[in-house]
């Protein structure tokens, strides 16, 4: 059985959170900023809702959220493409706990994320190719072969990142509160499994009489 996207992103949609006027960032829904994605197709119904039910987008309360299937949709689209898809390459891995694991990290910390899972894969595989901007096929390949020592290693090196992120090499941010990182780990990194199985992936075959055309 392949790993799927759906089941990775059921963990997470409780930490994408509801609706928040940031600030720094704008408008801010299920995670997604105003800022940086002003050309989500989701803003339009987004303010649709809010309008109907608010009166105006500036009236909505913080943490508002809408139970809507077409903002739901443009929503998973949203993190399925950018996450799933263009950052690692999500169909690529075997095992469900450690794609799990790996979406999650990336949707909370994306770019130091990527630096945490390549280091973990140089300690199991010295000379891996790696790439700053989103996981490699040779990465994933390291995750596959190594399940359990991968995912593993992988949830000590990220609550490690918490508490001494320069620690690792390649991540930018130079600290976090023991508050924060206590809560990181609490709420981000303990929901997940302690450790993980190796799953097999059987190569298909067609029997004799399935290639038999009539």
């Amino acid at each position: 059985m392949s790993v799927q996207f759906t089941i990775a992103k059921e963990k997470t949609k409780d930490l994408e959170g509801g609706y928040w006027n940031d600030p720094s960032a704008g408008h801010t829904y299920a995670g997604i900023t105003y800022k940086y994605n002003p050309n989500w197709p989701g803003w339009k119904r987004l303010f649709q809702l809010a309008t109907s039910k608010y009166g105006s987008i500036t009236r909505t309360p913080r943490y508002a959220k809408f139970d809507d299937e077409q903002l739901n949709k443009l929503i998973a689209d949203y993190y399925f493409n950018r996450y799933w898809n263009g950052l690692m390459s999500g169909n690529l891995f075997r095992n469900q706990d450690i794609a799990n694991f790996v979406y999650d990290f990336l949707l909370h910390k994306e770019n130091d994320a990527v630096a945490v899972i390549n280091y973990t894969a140089k300690q199991l595989q010295k000379n891996v190719a790696a790439s700053k901007a989103k996981l490699s096929a040779a990465v994933i390949t390291v995750a596959n072969n190594a399940q359990e020592a991968f995912y593993n290693l992988l949830r000590r090196n990220r609550e490690l990142y918490y508490r001494s992120p320069k620690s690792i090499p390649g991540t930018s941010i130079k600290s976090f509160s023991k508050q924060l990182a206590d809560a990181f780990i609490r709420d981000r990194v303990n929901k997940f499994p302690a450790a993980t199985k190796t799953t097999l992936q059987f190569p298909s075959f067609t029997l004799p009489w399935q290639s038999i055309k009539s």
